[in-house]
């Protein structure tokens, strides 16, 4: 395993290397066996992410074994979001868990960018997101966050900065109706900022609201929706390996589904996120 970080030598960011075994074979580079590099980006700390992926991988390659695709995966978790959506736009990696913001971006910058699946959250094609405060905090509506100091996610993140931002425009709070405001880039990073009371309110996903809200006090002040992250395939990936990828996917079952803290995979088509693109237009009225 080694560990790029070309931005600060000292961060947590990881590239996996990670064999799998299926049974009792392990699986390992020859000649009819193509290695397939997949990123994603840190959500939480990187070690953490690595343990959820490790039987991904395997259930992954299992699936594309049993489809005649002799496959080891590469794994690489970016610390940015940005760092994920220009290895999968330049060609870097051949598919990649993108959030839905994130989609949107790179298929701005590549249309052909594959989109092979959504994620279901029960179901469904949208998870809540939310915006947070402190359990005793006396605010109790989005306008009441005005002069107050509020703590976004990732600037690339759905949850953690547009759909946040779009909520604060359209209470009529622009940046400059803040104290302060500041990127802070994981998830867990802005539920922690606001129950340490660095920030009066934040921006981030349901899940990692739910799995701190009572340990850090917190409360939602508000909820929407958004899309479930995207699965991407670069362009011009075998067609073959796009079907299996694919079908890998969609058929995915039991602990290999714990990366994602999803219940499957669904079919997807673009006009998903078409919801979500009015949305990042709108935040485009908070500046700053």
């Amino acid at each position: 395993m080694s560990v790029p970080d070309p931005l600060h030598g000292r961060r947590a960011a990881l590239i996996g290397l990670l064999a799998a075994s299926l049974g009792g074979l392990s699986v390992t580079a020859t000649a009819q066996t193509r290695i397939l590099r997949f990123g994603s980006y840190a959500t939480e700390r990187p070690s953490e992410e690595l343990r959820k992926l490790e039987p991904f991988q395997k259930h992954l390659e299992a699936s594309l074994m049993a489809q005649g695709q002799f496959v080891r995966i590469e794994v690489r978790i970016f610390p940015t979001y940005e760092e994920g959506i220009g290895a999968i736009v330049n060609g870097e990696l051949d598919f990649a868990r993108l959030g839905p913001a994130s989609y949107v971006l790179a298929k701005q910058r590549t249309p052909s960018l594959i989109l092979l699946a959504t994620e279901s959250h029960g179901g469904d094609r949208e998870f809540p997101a939310v915006i947070v405060v402190s359990r005793y905090s006396p605010i109790l509506k989005v306008s009441d966050l005005r002069g107050k100091r509020f703590a976004f996610g990732d600037p690339s993140s759905t949850s953690g900065r547009y759909l946040p931002q779009a909520e604060l425009v359209k209470a009529g709070i622009t940046a400059g109706d803040l104290a302060a405001y500041e990127f802070l880039g994981r998830h867990d990073k802005v539920v922690f900022a606001v129950a340490s009371g660095s920030f009066d309110a934040g921006g981030t996903n349901f899940n990692t609201y739910s799995k701190y809200a009572e340990e850090k006090n917190l409360r939602e002040l508000v909820r929407y929706p958004s899309p479930t992250q995207a699965w991407v395939a670069r362009h011009k990936l075998d067609p073959a390996i796009v079907k299996a990828l694919r079908t890998g996917l969609l058929t995915m079952k039991g602990e290999g589904l714990d990366f994602i803290d999803r219940n499957g995979f669904l079919p997807a088509a673009d006009s998903d996120y078409d919801a979500l693109r009015r949305v990042m237009r709108t935040a485009k009225g908070f500046g700053g």
